[in-house]
């Protein structure tokens, strides 16, 4: 189990290693996270509400 997990990070980091040392990806990946993180804390922000109003 630890073998699959340590290898599966590894590839991660590669990929991540990949993205980072390509300088028009970073953009690109941070723009990304940005977009997906504020959509997710946005659900979830009207999930609490909806939760508390319940």
């Amino acid at each position: 189990m630890n073998d699959r997990l340590s290898t599966f990070v590894g590839d991660l980091w590669g990929i991540a290693e990949e993205f980072l040392y390509d300088d028009g990806m970073l953009g690109t990946v941070l723009a990304f996270m940005l977009v997906f993180g504020g959509a997710a804390l946005a659900v979830l922000l009207i999930f609490l509400v909806a939760g508390l109003l319940a």
